[in-house]
């Protein structure tokens, strides 16, 4: 049987195909000859038996990679497995299922997706654990079954006092907020946290990704007001950046969420991106061969981003 898979929760694709189909081979974008590797692990599954096959990223492959596919599924044994990571020609036979992942906005769906999830682990997890969780390591589908397999160790009745003594909080998901604060307040940012405890090599690293990231909008982001949502998604396809980071760089903002992201990419064009980025290296620089310290760091950074 044919399934075309849709959504993006690559978590839930995982659980329905290791539940049909544990041992499944894999056919991904990057691999070469394809339609050769398909034809091989067809006649395989002839041979000794059925074999399930996963055809990864199919949406992204070349057109003449999917029309070649295309037509053997035509002529498929219904015996064997194949599921296909994206839509597919209308006339193929087919189940459709759809695994979506929620919107960065929709709390409570995410929620929902955390308990789902560790349901899928044959666990139970209450509403205000997973709700810690995700404060914790961010709305990351992937890092979520990553904390809920951990904590499958210790017991499988998750609450939220177990996340708060096992789960350690995302720094990354800490410092992005501060460097986001930073690019939209400028000087304010230091009002915001304690710059002594955080290390200005590991705040300059997610500025820089950052910083390049912004860049990358800028070469794709056609000029005007505020992006839609579909725009958003547009440019997130167009750079292979997350949507929820497009949404913060390009100021836009989901209804009830209580966020409230401003355009950085108003303030920033390429010439003071590389201004930025040429003043990180060289206090990076001067920090580890210890002609400043900390604090001079951080506060020779706002100042160089008043200049630029």
């Amino acid at each position: 049987m044919v399934f075309e898979m849709t959504g993006e929760s690559l978590v839930l694709k995982e659980f329905f195909i290791s539940a049909r189909a544990p041992n499944c081979r894999r056919i991904s974008s990057d691999h070469d000859e394809k339609e050769y590797k398909f034809r091989t692990v067809i006649s395989s599954s002839n041979m000794f038996g059925e074999t399930a096959v996963r055809l990864d990223g199919f949406s992204k492959w070349k057109k003449e990679e999917k029309k070649s596919i295309e037509r053997l599924l035509k002529y498929i044994d219904p015996s064997l497995d194949i599921f296909i990571d994206g839509s597919i020609d209308p006339g193929i036979e087919k189940i459709k299922v759809s695994f979506e992942l929620p919107k960065p906005w929709e709390e409570e769906r995410w929620v929902e997706h955390g308990i789902n999830i560790a349901s899928q682990l044959q666990m139970k997890a209450t509403r205000d654990s997973i709700k810690r969780m995700i404060e914790k390591v961010g709305k990351d589908e992937l890092r979520i079954l990553s904390e809920l397999e951990k904590l499958k160790v210790v017991d499988r009745n998750i609450t939220a006092a177990m996340v708060d003594k096992y789960v350690v909080k995302d720094i990354e998901v800490e410092v992005e907020a501060l460097v986001f604060t930073f690019l939209s307040c400028g000087p304010e940012f230091l009002c915001d946290f304690d710059h002594r405890q955080l290390p200005f090599p590991l705040f300059s690293s997610v500025l820089s990704k950052i910083l390049i990231e912004i860049g990358t909008v800028l070469e794709h982001k056609t000029a005007g007001g505020t992006l839609s949502w579909k725009e958003v998604k547009s440019l997130s396809e167009a750079t292979g950046i997350s949507a929820s980071r497009i949404s913060k760089i390009v100021g836009f903002n989901f209804s009830g969420s209580g966020e409230q992201n401003i355009d950085i990419t108003a303030s920033l064009d390429r010439r003071k991106i590389a201004s930025l980025l040429l003043c990180l290296q060289d206090l990076d620089e001067e920090f580890k061969r210890g002609d400043i310290n900390q604090e001079i760091a951080y506060f020779a950074l706002i100042k160089s981003s008043l200049q630029v």
